[in-house]
């Protein structure tokens, strides 16, 4: 069953980047061409940037995931690589653990806020109102991928036969 939900996820994490990968051009066809409407005819849009804002916070988030599950976040590495190979990996089992916690902590209230803004109605004041929720919710989605992610890497099994460490655990 673990294995089905594993495959799954990393299924919507494949996903989720193809549509940020997708979004991105948006971004880059929407803002050539807001540049030519602008200064070539005189005739910007009235929506043309607050599509590029949604699209830019859309895509950072969705493609999170995969940032997560590669390995290719933003990390510090000098101390791990500088300690004995079994230490390091029984170190980095810590900073997995304590990177989904904060990350299921973050999820946990962007999703509260998600709820608010849409129980309350909260809108993106903009040219073209829309829910805010619409929005948020792609921050929420992020972090609970990446936390999920943090999660698997966890794996004691896994763990055991990387890094040679004894494991009570069946």
């Amino acid at each position: 069953m673990l294995r089905a939900l594993a495959k799954a996820h990393d299924a919507l994490t494949r996903w989720s980047f193809v549509l940020s990968t997708i979004l991105l051009g948006v971004i880059f066809v929407e803002y050539c061409g807001e540049v030519v409407l602008r200064y070539i005819f005189n005739a910007p849009t009235s929506w043309g940037l607050e599509v590029i804002s949604y699209a830019q916070c859309a895509s950072v988030f969705l493609v999170m995931p995969l940032l997560t599950k590669t390995g290719g976040h933003v990390a510090i590495t000098i101390i791990i690589e500088k300690l004995p190979w079994r230490f390091a990996g029984i170190v980095s089992w810590f900073l997995y653990l304590i990177s989904a916690v904060i990350c299921l902590m973050v999820a946990w209230f962007g999703f509260d806020e998600n709820l608010r803004e849409y129980l309350q109605d909260v809108q993106l004041m903009k040219v073209h109102p829309i829910p805010q929720w619409w929005i948020s919710t792609f921050i929420t989605y992020g972090f609970l991928m990446s936390a999920i992610h943090y999660l698997r890497h966890l794996d004691i099994h896994n763990f055991s036969k990387k890094f040679g460490a004894t494991s009570t655990i069946g």
